[in-house]
């Protein structure tokens, strides 16, 4: 994830106070953005504007030098390939930047700066619509004056947190006028927010409702599940091989998806993996027991929010595996992506933590984590958890205890956002 050194087309002089600046951290956050079936369509992508960021050479003001940050981890050409046709929404100070020219047209939305609607600005959103953009105009700017402007943008966002169905609905009546816009929901961070605005004929939503448990009646969990329970447990125990096999012929969808998971370009075998004895002659316990977990979260009874759960807990894992690669221990490591994966058990299953782990023999370490938040893995699942929500000051805390610089940790994240792209899911 390249940072340049130097801002293209300008010859100012670095903004005041670079040095004071400079030694300040910058953290990349990620919010997945979801359409009405839980699909996962797209991310955004963006920098705290109120955290302090190193100013690069030709930074005339912080917010030209934040989107110079945010920029050069957007037009990287390892996330470009891996992204596709999803969608990247992103908030930058000014449209006029050099480096928005690089961005993939197709699938790029751009927010429109909150400011007046001037003739330079509105000239500058034709053109980007003219090229191939995507414009988004937040709530706030659909003020008197702003139609012009509206009429050129193909999204409207509006923050829903903390705003009742009725006061959604009056809001909403405000914006009648606006009829082309397509709506995104920001900030749904309750399945009822999220349930009240599919209504609404909202088309995207993005927010932490996905990783909570739903508010249902009492359930057991289904059998193809503890099926992989069982499994995962021989696995701890190193079972032998004729015990594995023998449990994976009970369910031979299992071992399609399993077989299917492995043999993902992402994983990088030279030669493919064509049945479950040769998965265990080949991968061993350790790994096996990894991508096991991965089929809690696609195997079971219908749930529409299994694939994105599970592209979630999957980010969640190979960053912390990313971040813990050079930190922890050889011995604890491969409990991170384990961690990972697991975090998002209670929402996938509508239970309780410790109810949902209840049947699997873990490490000690991994359910202090998922319980309690404590012990070795802790910091690297609360920094996955921080850039979920844009908590920067999080970021910063964990990033401080385990000694990561702000470059480290972006790398990271992005690292995994293309590793779980790549993935057959």
């Amino acid at each position: 994830m390249p940072i340049p050194s130097q801002i293209p087309a300008s010859g100012a002089r670095a903004a005041p106070g670079a040095e004071a600046l400079a030694a300040q951290p910058r953290f990349l956050t990620r919010r997945m953005l979801l359409d009405a079936e839980y699909r996962v369509v797209g991310h955004e992508l963006g920098i705290n504007p109120r955290v302090p960021i190193p100013v690069l050479p030709g930074a005339t003001s912080a917010g030209q030098n934040r989107d110079e940050h945010l920029l050069a981890s957007v037009i990287d050409e390892r996330y470009r390939d891996a992204m596709g046709r999803k969608l990247c929404l992103l908030e930058l100070h000014s449209l006029d930047n050099a480096l928005v020219e690089h961005l993939p047209r197709e699938n790029t939305i751009l927010r429109v700066p909150a400011q007046p609607a001037t003739p330079e600005l509105l000239a500058r959103c034709q053109s980007l619509v003219r090229s191939g953009f995507s414009l988004a105009l937040d709530e706030s700017g659909c003020v008197p004056g702003m139609a012009p402007l509206a009429r050129q943008c193909a999204y409207l966002r509006l923050d829903v947190g903390d705003n009742d169905l009725m006061g959604l609905c009056d809001r909403l009546v405000r914006l009648r006028d606006l009829r082309g816009p397509r709506l995104i929901a920001a900030n749904v961070d309750s399945h009822e927010a999220f349930a009240a605005c599919r209504k609404l004929s909202f088309r995207l939503f993005q927010g932490g409702f996905l990783t909570l448990p739903r508010a249902v009646a009492a359930k057991s969990i289904d059998s193809s599940r503890l099926l992989i329970m069982r499994l995962l447990n021989l696995l701890t125990q190193h079972a032998e091989y004729a015990a594995l096999a023998a449990a994976f012929k009970l369910d031979a969808g299992l071992s399609y998806k399993l077989l299917r998971y492995i043999n993902s370009p992402a994983v990088g075998l030279r030669h493919p993996i064509r049945s479950i004895d040769h998965v265990l002659l080949m991968l061993g316990h350790d790994q096996l027991y990894r991508w096991l977990t991965l089929l809690l979260f696609s195997h079971g009874q219908g749930d529409p929010r299994g694939g994105a759960l599970l592209r979630q807990a999957l980010l969640r894992a190979r960053f912390a595996e990313n971040l813990g690669e050079r930190l922890l221990a050889a011995e604890l490591r491969g409990g991170l992506f384990i961690t990972g994966i697991l975090s998002l058990l209670d929402a996938l299953l509508d239970l309780p933590m410790a109810r949902a782990i209840d049947g699997l023999r873990l490490a000690p370490a991994i359910v202090d984590v998922l319980l309690r938040g404590e012990g070795p893995y802790g910091p690297y699942l609360e920094m996955a958890r921080a850039c979920e929500r844009g908590d920067q000051a999080s970021l910063g805390r964990m990033a401080g205890q385990l000694d990561l610089d702000a470059q480290t940790v972006n790398m990271a994240h992005i690292d995994a956002l293309i590793w779980q792209e790549g993935l057959d899911l």
